[in-house]
């Protein structure tokens, strides 16, 4: 396969309408993994998924927090991370006020909550003593 003909990871093949127009909200095999297998992405879902909507420039500071710099987080964010999300309906980007709007995903934010939850439980198992019988 040439690198022309290499599958782009950025546009994921969805055949979703806006979510106000969705009545199956499922998304194809393997979209959520996709969607969640980066951290920055899996960032952006938690954010927005607590606030609903946000600014482009609170999504730069974000990621910027996430260790990259604010030109990376912007090109990050206008190529990667917002088309990706808007193509699977879980977000809305108005470019002409730079705003992002959270819509969700049942099985996205299902996922992330099992993410949390595996998350705390390593974290509280490194920080608890280990003891031998």
């Amino acid at each position: 396969m040439s690198d022309s003909e290499q599958p782009n990871d950025t546009h994921l093949d969805t055949s979703r309408n806006h979510p106000e127009e969705e009545c199956d909200s499922s998304l194809p095999t393997g979209t959520v993994e996709r969607i969640l297998s980066d951290q920055q992405r899996r960032v952006l879902c938690e954010y927005l998924s607590n606030n609903g909507i946000a600014s482009v420039d609170e999504l730069i500071d974000l990621l910027a927090d996430e260790g990259c710099s604010d030109e990376t987080a912007l090109i990050r964010l206008h190529h990667i991370h917002l088309p990706m999300l808007e193509d699977c309906g879980i977000l809305a980007y108005e470019a002409r006020s730079e705003t992002v709007r959270y819509w969700g995903h049942e099985e996205v934010e299902r996922r992330m909550d099992l993410c949390r939850t595996i998350s705390s439980a390593l974290d509280e198992g490194k920080s608890s003593p280990k003891t031998r019988t």
